[in-house]
């Protein structure tokens, strides 16, 4: 495969120089999120609110912390919050460019509500919004998915200094250390998969921990590549999905199962019934995640989908940054 041609041809502004910096952008997140100095309220709920890239770090980060925060976490991707939201509720709003019309509605929303609310940009009305209740990240990420690390570390960090969860530098540490050590390895193990990709409906599968980084390994392919995908997650699958057989084709799509060492016993039990069932009718492919901790899993991950994507754009003759299709959308809401 040509891939330096197609990389010469295709990436225009050099996306993948900035993907292969996502370890340095995790370090960098950490320091930016540390010195933010939160006000000392009393917190009984945290309800995130971003769209697309921007919001879809506060669901990786409620899986991340699902078996350690006391209190509900709940992400919503429109323009309203739910009525629950109160003086004791601590609202986080992610928008990387400032100015996305959901959020600031939302913003609006949980300030007449009294919550206690903090702000993700770069810049935009919501950094004008916020004051002083505020996280500014870096506006050198191409586009808002790819900023991911400053989105989703950067709530983290803040969790932290609320004392709702205990810090995270182990894990964090050896996330980095995972990232720079497979860094060639994921790059060859993403070819691989996108030329497996390449014409197909990718179908991504992971367990209840790791669905939103199977939705964000669909997502990743629709922006990136701009070719549909589909992700669902264990054990739910195995209540609806799993029954599907009809409108697609073994020549059609292919199944990609993310796999990792700390599954549930009862799940990975459910994968390999899952492997005879689907696998009469689909080529199943098993990506085997590393990371000892979830952390590490997650970002793990999350890097390779992105190069994934990357190199499956290359094969679709697009660049891999712009969302022209997006971009549309939004001067059309404007008229």
């Amino acid at each position: 495969m040509e891939w330096t041609k197609l990389k010469q041809k295709y990436d225009k502004k050099c996306a993948l120089s900035w993907i292969r910096t996502f370890s340095d952008q995790c370090i960098e997140a950490v320091y930016y999120a540390k010195r933010f100095k939160p006000k000392k309220r009393k917190i009984e709920k945290i309800v995130a609110c971003g769209m697309g890239g921007s919001g879809i770090g506060a669901g990786i980060l409620r899986n991340l912390l699902k078996d350690e925060l006391e209190v509900p976490f709940e992400s919503f991707n429109s323009y309203e919050l739910p009525e629950y939201v109160d003086s004791k509720t601590l609202v986080l709003c992610i928008s990387f460019s400032g100015n996305t019309e959901e959020t600031l509605s939302c913003f609006k929303q949980a300030k007449k509500k009294r919550a206690y609310v903090v702000s993700l940009t770069t810049n935009g009305k919501l950094k004008k919004m916020a004051k002083n209740d505020l996280v500014l990240i870096p506006e050198r990420a191409p586009q808002p998915r790819m900023a991911i690390a400053y989105l989703c570390l950067t709530m983290l960090i803040i969790l932290e200094k609320l004392k709702l969860v205990e810090k995270k530098d182990s894990e964090l540490g050896e996330a980095v250390f995972l990232l720079k050590k497979e860094q060639q390895n994921l790059e060859q193990k993403a070819k691989e998969l996108a030329v497996k990709m390449k014409g197909k409906m990718p179908i991504i599968y992971a367990a209840e921990e790791l669905q939103t980084i199977a939705y964000r390994f669909r997502t990743e392919i629709n922006e990136n590549a701009k070719q549909f995908a589909l992700s669902h997650f264990l054990p739910e699958q195995n209540h609806n999905e799993i029954s599907s057989s009809f409108g697609l084709s073994r020549e059609s799509c292919e199944i990609f199962l993310l796999r990792h060492d700390s599954e549930n016993k009862r799940v990975a039990k459910r994968f390999k019934i899952l492997k005879k069932i689907m696998g009469k009718n689909f080529n199943i492919t098993e990506i085997n995640l590393k990371g000892k901790s979830l952390m590490a899993t997650t970002f793990y991950t999350l890097q390779l989908a992105a190069l994934t994507a990357y190199y499956l754009a290359l094969l679709n003759h697009v660049d891999p940054q712009p969302v022209p299709s997006i971009s549309i959308l939004k001067k059309a809401l404007k008229k």
